[in-house]
């Protein structure tokens, strides 16, 4: 059955043991932790967080002469506002808004019904709450996301182990903004939502077997209401 679990992972940023919630495998706990990661990882910019050069496959020396020393961490602090590149990005994120709903009509309606009763909405999980903060924006607040933040084995991992995630968890995918995706699942994998869907194995299994049993009229409903989203 349903089984997700949380990612409890060390934090880079505090050192501390904290619920990890971002990234495919909830492998970071904070937007700045995922900062970080994103820029010594996609743009080779090294930085507090993550200060070592990666350069999977290749030995350090050939790695010293690609890639000259240079003084300190390439990521360094604005002398007028006291703020590193992953700083900025981190405050990008957390104040960018959630993507608007689509139109809602009957159909997306009944949609939404179906989506809760074959199981979706089970990790899938409309709304949670955040927690306390002290800017009033964040604090204690409604968040329609459609994730309940856990990891699980859905059939559509990727075999790879990180952090507290096993090969084949994945962190439930927030639904929010579904209708602006394409293409779908982790890894682009699926061209349609009905494909993302019935890609669904191991702890889902059931779900995609009501979803897979459901009539075409009631399948057409449930993907509107997704693609409201």
């Amino acid at each position: 059955g349903i089984s997700g679990r949380a990612a409890w992972i060390t934090d880079v940023v505090t050192g501390g043991a904290r619920v990890g919630r971002f990234g495919w495998k909830a492998q970071h706990a904070t937007l700045l932790a995922f900062s970080g990661d994103a820029y010594r990882n996609e743009m080779g910019i090294t930085n507090d967080l993550f200060p070592d050069e990666v350069a999977l496959g290749i030995e350090p020396e050939l790695l010293a002469l690609c890639s000259p020393p240079r003084r300190g961490l390439e990521d360094v602090r604005d002398k007028r506002t006291g703020l590193r590149g992953i700083d900025n990005f981190e405050n990008f994120m957390r104040l960018l808004a959630p993507a608007p709903r689509g139109p809602a009509n009957d159909l997306t309606h009944e949609g939404e019904r179906l989506f809760r009763s074959i199981g979706c909405a089970t990790c899938h999980v409309p709304t949670l709450q955040t927690g306390r903060s002290a800017n009033s924006v964040f604090d204690r607040k409604a968040v329609d996301l459609y994730s309940d933040l856990l990891l699980h084995d859905v059939g559509t991992g990727d075999g790879i182990e990180q952090a507290s995630a096993g090969m084949n968890e994945i962190r439930t995918p927030a639904l929010w903004g579904l209708r602006l995706r394409r293409p779908f699942l982790h890894d682009g994998s699926a061209a349609t939502i009905d494909e993302a869907i019935r890609r669904h194995r191991g702890e889902a299994t059931a779900v995609t077997e009501r979803y897979s049993s459901s009539s075409e009229e009631q399948r057409n409903a449930l993907l509107a209401f997704l693609r409201s989203l």
